[in-house]
C-alpha cells in the first residue's frame, strides 16, 4: 500500500534531486528519506531515481509517477480546500422555515441565542411559508428544519422530529354571533357550520375529509362544513358570522383579532422536523434548544 509520507518524500526529492536538501525541507534524516524512497520503489516495482556519488536524477518511471503524484497532490489540495469551505459554511449556517401564521418568533430567538452561545459564528435564516410550500421546500432540502403541527407533518423516510410544545386549541366565533353570550362555552357551538381552511394543492374532497376528521375528534356535529380557500379567508368568514373556526393560540390571527375565543380542552402538538442524515450539528442543537426554551 502506498504511503503518504513516502509520496511526499518522492515529490520533494524529484524537485530538489538532493537527499540532503529533501531531508532539510521535510525535517527528516537522510536515512529516513532513503528508506521511504526505497519502500516506494519496492511497492511500485520500479526504480524511481538513479543515484551516484555526484548526482541524483529521475528514471523514466520516476518522471511518469512524478506527473501522476503531482497531479494527485494538486487535485487533493483543491478537494481539501473545497471541502473545508463547504463544511465551514454548513456548520455555521441554519436555514429554518415555519408556518406563515405562527407567532413563535420569541421562542425561535431564544433558542437561537442558546445555539450561538456555543457556535457564535452561526448565520441564521428564518422563513415563513404556507403549509404546502413549507413541506415542499423541506423535502427538497432547501430548508434545514421546519416547525409545523402534527396535522401537517411532512412524509418521507428518515425524518427526525421533536416536540416543541403543546398549544391549546380554541374555537373562534364572531363577537356578533347570537350565541356568543356571557357564560357561553365551546359546547354551545358544536352544531354550527364548521369552517376549515384548505391546504395548498389539496382537493376539495380532501379538505372536507380533514375537516370531518377533526370534527369527530373534537366531538363536533356541524350542520355544514365550509371550506375556505386559505386561512385568511377562513378568519374572514368567521368574522362575518358564517360559521366557527378551530385554531390555536399560537396563530397570529387568533392573538390579534376581535374574534371570541372559547377553550376546547384539547392540545395540539407543535413539532420540528429535520432529515436524519443531514450533517449540520447546528440543526439538532437548535431543535433541542427550541424544546428547552418552551419547557
Amino acid at each position: 500500500m502506498l504511503n503518504e509520507a513516502a509520496i511526499r518524500c518522492f515529490l520533494t526529492l524529484a524537485r530538489t534531486l538532493s537527499f540532503t536538501e529533501t531531508a532539510k525541507v521535510l525535517y527528516m534524516t537522510q536515512q529516513s528519506v532513503s528508506k521511504y524512497i526505497a519502500k516506494l520503489e519496492e511497492d511500485l516495482g520500479f526504480s524511481l531515481f538513479v543515484r551516484t556519488h555526484h548526482y541524483v536524477r529521475m528514471t523514466r518511471a520516476g518522471e511518469t509517477f512524478f506527473a501522476l503524484f503531482q497531479d494527485f497532490s494538486e487535485r487533493f489540495g483543491s478537494a481539501m480546500e473545497e471541502t473545508k469551505q463547504y463544511y465551514s459554511q454548513l456548520y455555521h449556517s441554519l436555514h429554518i422555515g415555519y408556518l406563515e401564521w405562527l407567532e413563535i418568533s420569541t421562542g425561535i430567538s431564544r433558542a437561537l441565542k442558546l445555539v450561538k452561545s456555543t457556535n457564535p459564528e452561526l448565520r441564521f435564516i428564518g422563513e415563513r411559508h404556507p403549509q404546502y410550500e413549507l413541506n415542499a421546500l423541506f423535502l427538497e432540502r432547501k430548508l434545514d428544519l421546519i416547525i409545523t403541527y402534527q396535522e401537517f407533518a411532512p412524509r418521507a423516510q428518515g425524518l427526525k422530529k421533536l416536540k416543541v410544545l403543546d398549544t391549546p386549541l380554541v374555537l373562534l366565533v364572531s363577537p356578533d354571533h347570537p350565541k356568543a353570550l356571557e357564560g357561553a362555552t365551546a359546547d354551545d357551538f358544536k352544531t354550527e357550520p364548521f369552517i376549515k381552511a384548505a391546504s395548498s394543492r389539496e382537493t376539495l374532497s380532501e379538505s372536507k375529509s380533514r375537516a370531518r376528521r377533526q370534527c369527530r375528534e373534537l366531538g363536533f356535529a356541524p350542520s355544514s362544513i365550509i371550506i375556505a380557500p386559505n386561512l385568511e379567508s377562513a378568519y374572514m368568514a368567521t368574522e362575518f358570522g358564517q360559521g366557527v373556526l378551530v385554531s390555536t393560540m399560537l396563530s397570529r390571527m387568533s392573538l390579534h383579532s376581535e374574534l371570541k375565543c372559547y377553550p376546547i380542552g384539547v392540545m395540539e402538538q407543535l413539532l420540528c422536523f429535520w432529515h436524519g442524515d443531514q450533517e449540520n450539528p447546528a440543526v439538532e442543537a437548535f431543535a433541542s434548544s427550541l424544546e428547552q426554551v418552551h419547557q
